[in-house]
């Protein structure tokens, strides 16, 4: 499912979805539209008369054949054009998909200001993964690229488990999946945890990523080939810090929505929201639960 609004970001996060069909599935471009404030009058006398319905509803469509007449329409299902502000609208209708694909900038002249508050919106409640794909990301098919990397945050929590597990499932086999642990040395209200040594956090860290990587192997399909695709990484330092420098040359990026506060500081709804404002590379969230 992926959000259209005319803009030139859910433009191409549209063309992103066309052209990784073949991983993810057929397109089904949502175009939301609503019936404006100003149009609905103050209720006086003197209000102008306001513009039926109809006539946004008959520009949502115009918007949506503008856009496809830009796209390869090989893999895209016919537009559903619904009047609704364009986040719950996502939600809803991406409840049916395997992955919802929106922009990182819109406009709100038919859509509620698809994509930056909408994508918010539909990272904190969707029940499907849910792609942000930025302006300046390649939409080049992701199979197609040499020395492709995804980078996948890991935080202990099983959130983390589940991200790692959908990279091994939908990423073509040819992309590296890079397995980051970010930690740092948090002191503690006992003298036993200030006291410990960096290494014994770090190696602590270790033991983390290993158990949160063989967790997501142990009910893989493919786990006997894929063990040799995962690099695995801990690095010292505030997880969005860490994530963001390892997604810098990365093709994706991969988090879950929501994670959990352990002795590394790790990975937490907080630094998914901060990542997902600013990306630096297609970044895909996975929800909890």
């Amino acid at each position: 499912m992926v959000g259209v609004d005319g803009s030139a970001g859910s433009t191409h996060a549209l063309r992103w979805a066309v052209n990784n069909a073949t991983s993810f599935g057929d397109v089904q471009p949502i175009v939301a539209w609503q019936y404006p404030w100003w149009g609905m009058g103050t209720g006086m006398a003197v209000d102008p008369m306001p513009p039926p319905p109809e006539d946004f509803a008959a520009a949502a469509q115009a918007t949506a054949r503008h856009v496809l007449d830009t796209i390869d329409r090989s893999h895209i299902s016919p537009a559903i054009v619904c009047r609704s502000n364009a986040g719950p609208a996502l939600v809803e209708f991406g409840a049916s998909g395997s992955l919802i694909v929106v922009g990182t900038r819109g406009h709100g002249a038919l859509a509620g200001t698809l994509l930056g508050s909408v994508s918010t919106h539909v990272v904190a409640h969707a029940r499907t993964p849910v792609a942000v794909v930025p302006i300046d990301a390649s939409d080049a098919d992701l199979s197609s690229l040499e020395d492709a990397a995804a980078v996948v945050g890991i935080d202990g929590s099983p959130n983390s488990i589940a991200a790692l597990r959908w990279a091994l499932e939908f990423l073509p086999r040819t992309i590296t999946i890079k397995a980051v642990h970010a930690w740092g040395a948090t002191l503690g209200t006992t003298p036993e945890l200030i006291t410990l040594p960096l290494d014994e956090f770090e190696t602590q860290a270790r033991t983390t990523l290993d158990a949160c990587v063989d967790a997501a192997l142990a009910d893989h399909a493919g786990a006997s080939e894929d063990v040799t695709r995962i690099e695995r990484v801990v690095a010292f330092g505030d997880p969005r810090s860490v994530l963001r420098e390892q997604a810098e040359h990365a093709t994706i990026l991969v988090l879950g929505a929501r994670g959990h506060r352990g002795i590394a500081h790790l990975l937490l709804g907080s630094v998914t929201t901060g990542l997902v404002h600013h990306p630096n590379a297609v970044t895909v969230v996975i929800p909890a639960g």
